[in-house]
């Protein structure tokens, strides 16, 4: 089974809470990223007795854990933290 997923209203500002119905626990769950474009998130979940796959409508916000990439190794093991805009 796949992480928790957090489910918030659209105009949500504040995601320091678990969102409108708690964590829903999907059967699966998968990310797909465009390089240089769209980053998506789906979701399969099963009908539960409170209903609350019925808060992930369209609009809705979600919270997931997503893979990242982590930055370019420079020398010893140490990470770029900075960039820097040449003109």
């Amino acid at each position: 089974m796949a992480k928790p997923v957090y489910v918030y209203a659209p105009d949500c500002e504040n995601f320091d809470n678990t969102g409108e119905v708690g964590d829903l626990k999907p059967l699966q769950a998968t990310f797909a990223e465009e390089k240089n474009g769209l980053s998506e998130v789906k979701i399969r979940l099963t009908y539960d007795e409170y209903n609350k796959w019925k808060a992930c409508r369209s609009g809705a916000i979600l919270r997931c854990e997503v893979p990242v990439r982590m930055p370019p190794v420079i020398g010893d093991d140490e990470y770029a933290t900075t960039t820097t805009v040449y003109s």
